[in-house]
């Protein structure tokens, strides 16, 4: 048992390396460390079951703070094999239901940017969900944002704000969690040239002794109360986007029937009385790890046959969605398989969704020994800026070319 104890005070150490900082690559290393504890234990033979148990949440929460870290750092690919990882320790059936090859085969496809935007006109609300770890969410999220922008949408509100953005003059990381990763800046930034209302929303309000359960309804209400008070309070007319994660766009259950937490936007519907249009972009994408996509996935690609997002539109007028979203939520965005680009380096979505543009990186950054990450920051824009782009460049490698908005930029690394 020594050997047991050992490996958990070590595993225990690890599993508190604080990630809140702001510095990508100290905060990255970290992560890389805090993984090899519990898959250490993991690997150690006759472990009771709940030794067994007891590593694989310690991984998964590491696994987590892992995927977010590599994608702040130009790694959209290696955060979501960690995530892909994560997934795999406990690994439970998707959800599926005995129509789903029957409804695929009688919808009908629909550029996904079109669609929203039609229906969006009927509403004054409209909800889209990311996976925290995929920057390509928000690069979909910018499109649409542009879009929404010209039928009078005019406040944007994201989970990630911690407090109201560019209320510095500029995105800083010290804005929020998740806008750190260099899309979501460029999404943000292109917001705000837009004349986005933009606005925090999350309640940082604790109470000592909560249950889950408790938290998690407190959480909810409290979102969409802020909202409330922040957007629709002030502007009884105004039309929002609400970028969110995960989850918190699901109508279901609804608020007071007593099944379950009635997530965000249920909660939001229940108080001001507006019916939001939700739509899922988790569910139906791909993974690094095939095993770990939807099973309707490949079966929707080849039904669309189509190179950008798109959704499914039933025969009833509705649209078809697949998975845990089903009825929970209006819409769902079915994203290609994207591959990479050979000549830049970068995942195909950086050009063809959010319509970056290539930039060799400048040969004084290359190394000549080891591994460096290359920062690309909006000119004039000071260190604690959002950078726009994020690459590794290693020695004796082809460089990744930086994927970048129009503008100017100054390049760095950090010794």
């Amino acid at each position: 048992m020594m050997l047991r104890s050992t490996a958990w005070a070590a595993l225990a150490a690890l599993s508190t390396v604080a990630t809140a900082g702001v510095d990508p690559e100290v905060n990255l290393h970290k992560a890389e460390q805090a993984v090899q504890g519990p898959r250490a234990v993991l690997a150690t033979h006759a472990l009771a079951l709940s030794e067994v148990e007891q590593a694989k949440k310690a991984l998964n929460s590491s696994l987590q703070t892992l995927g977010t870290q590599r994608s702040f750092t130009g790694d959209p690919e290696g955060a979501m094999e960690a995530f892909d990882e994560q997934a795999a320790l406990f690994r439970r059936a998707a959800n599926r239901y005995a129509d789903d090859t029957d409804r695929l085969a009688a919808a009908s496809v629909d550029d996904a940017l079109d669609a929203i935007v039609r229906e969006a006109r009927r509403h004054r609300i409209v909800i889209l969900n990311e996976a925290h770890h995929v920057p390509m969410h928000r690069a979909f999220a910018m499109r649409l944002a542009r879009e929404l922008r010209k039928i009078g949408y005019s406040w944007l509100a994201a989970e990630t704000f911690e407090n109201t953005p560019f209320e510095k003059g500029y995105l800083a990381l010290s804005d929020g969690y998740y806008s750190r990763e260099p899309v979501y800046g460029n999404f943000l930034r292109d917001a705000a040239r837009d004349g986005w209302k933009m606005v925090q929303y999350e309640p940082f309000d604790e109470v000592e002794g909560e249950s889950f359960d408790q938290r998690s309804e407190r959480r909810e209400v409290g979102q969409a109360r802020n909202l409330v008070d922040r957007i629709f309070a002030k502007d009884p007319a105004a039309k929002a986007f609400i970028f969110v994660g995960y989850g918190h766009a699901s109508e279901m259950p609804r608020v007071g029937n007593g099944v379950g937490t009635a997530m965000m936007a249920a909660q939001l519907k229940h108080m001001t009385g507006l019916d939001p249009l939700t739509i899922d972009q988790v569910a139906m994408m791909a993974h690094v790890k095939q095993e770990a996509e939807h099973a309707m996935y490949d079966k929707a690609l080849a039904r669309a046959a189509r190179a950008t997002p798109f959704v499914l539109r039933s025969p009833a007028g509705g649209y078809e969605v697949f998975g845990g979203p089903r009825y929970a939520m209006d819409m769902q965005v079915v994203h290609p398989r994207y591959g990479m680009d050979g000549t830049s380096g970068r995942p195909d979505w950086m050009q063809s969704l959010a319509g970056f543009k290539p930039s060799a990186a400048p040969r004084e950054l290359l190394p000549v020994t080891g591994t460096k990450l290359a920062y690309a920051h909006v000119k004039g824009e000071p260190a604690d800026s959002v950078p726009a782009d994020v690459i590794r460049l290693q020695a004796g490698k082809p460089a990744p070319r930086f994927m970048l908005p129009p503008g100017d930029y100054v390049y760095s690394v950090r010794d």
